[in-house]
């Protein structure tokens, strides 16, 4: 990562960035505060004295209810100097909480593992493995980091009922004696008590990959993005703002969510007469990634599509084709002609990703993307994943590509 200093004046022109939030128990505001902050602490850090404001803004959701959304704008103190930055967040309800087994968590990690070792071990992959395997932290016998995870939930697979039941029991026991948190459902707290953060992380994300149309996850999933692409239409087309430039940032599950809202966004592109001019879709110039599992996502989808079943394999890679490299699309004798054709090919795409973060990689699938490793120190797991957020090297990286 570069180590020259940013110009010391405020970044010109007017720029917004978009945040999605990751898995986990999140509150309103959360993830505009963390970035919001530490973007101020960088500016400071270059001695760019930056004012910070809170404003309003009229917003409509996709049913066409209306919702007044908050953001914060950084500016500069020497009112000589032109140029904002806007901060908007996407909050989306973490209906996603609790829902999933420890098992059904088990089954997806060894499933997208098997994705993953088939994927490099493809011949025409070699170069590729042989390049990622050039750090020494990825050698040896957890070189596919996906495994080292799917061993850990083997592990608490194993000894989750006998922990749960002791807790239960300890918690029935002391019941007369709890207050506060501990008065409710001892059977429902028992699991609180004895799941890892990062069993959760996983949980969430194995819940995205949810594919059945049955299913009240995938129902979540596409009102999600649907709330999502709305929200960055009226930011990109806001006309008090009038930005310069938007950059869509998402961590963790964020990033799914950020990058299926922009395939999204190219079908809507593809179905307007103008192919998506009148979107303003030009003004879309960056997509941030961090403690991203895309790869992992990308290797599950690929074997839910079963060989037999080329009209819908094709479809769902029609429909999810942004970035992805067109030499891992299977060779087919029909349907051969995409038709989302995607104007957003001027997107700057960055990847930031962590060893010590289980859940992140290199993005292996993708093309047209600069992946960049961070070296934060940190213990394995979540404090991996969610090491980004305070990393001043993280803010450098984004002011280096899109703020300069």
């Amino acid at each position: 990562m570069s180590q020259t200093p940013m110009n010391l004046k405020f970044p010109q022109g007017r720029t917004a960035f978009l945040l999605i939030h990751g898995i986990g128990q999140q509150n309103p505001y959360e993830t505009l505060d963390y970035f919001a902050q530490n973007l101020l602490n960088y500016f400071h850090q270059e001695h760019l004295e930056t004012d910070l404001e809170h404003h309003i803004a009229r917003r409509e959701l996709a049913n066409g209810s209306r919702w007044t959304e908050s953001f914060v704008r950084l500016t500069p103190k020497d009112s000589t100097q032109p140029g904002i930055i806007d901060v908007h967040e996407y909050y989306w309800a973490p209906d996603t909480e609790d829902k999933i087994s420890v098992p059904e968590i088990l089954q997806w990690a060894e499933q997208t593992l098997d994705g993953t070792i088939e994927f490099y071990n493809r011949p025409e992959n070699q170069d590729l493995l042989d390049s990622l395997l050039q750090n020494q932290h990825r050698q040896g016998l957890f070189k596919f980091r996906l495994r080292s995870l799917t061993i850990v939930l083997r592990i608490f697979n194993f000894i989750y009922p006998i922990l749960r039941l002791l807790i239960l029991l300890a918690l029935l026991v002391a019941g007369p004696f709890l207050k506060g948190r501990y008065l409710q459902s001892a059977w429902k707290l028992s699991k609180k008590l004895i799941t890892p953060l990062l069993i959760n992380f996983v949980g969430d994300v194995a819940i995205y990959t949810k594919t059945d149309p049955k299913s009240p996850y995938q129902k979540i999933r596409q009102q999600v993005i649907t709330e999502c692409l709305t929200l960055l239409q009226q930011i990109i087309k806001d006309p008090n703002a009038n930005y310069d430039q938007v950059i869509i940032l998402g961590h963790s599950l964020g990033s799914c969510i950020a990058y299926d809202t922009l395939n999204l966004l190219c079908i809507e592109s593809s179905l307007s007469g103008d192919l998506g001019k009148s979107m303003d879709i030009d003004k879309l110039k960056g997509l941030v990634t961090f403690g991203s599992p895309l790869d992992k996502i990308a290797f599950f989808f690929r074997n839910v599509a079963q060989e037999q079943q080329y009209i819908r394999r094709r479809i769902m890679e029609h429909l999810n084709s942004f970035r992805v490299k067109p030499e891992l699309v299977k060779k087919s004798d029909y349907l051969g002609k995409n038709p989302v054709i995607c104007q957003l090919e001027h997107i700057t795409w960055v990847n930031y990703y962590h060893l010590e973060d289980p859940i992140s990689g290199n993005l292996d699938y993708y093309e047209n993307l600069i992946n960049e490793e961070m070296t934060y120190p940190s213990s394995w797991g979540s404090s991996g994943h969610l090491g980004y957020w305070t990393d001043m090297k993280f803010y450098e990286s984004i002011a280096k590509y899109f703020l300069d």
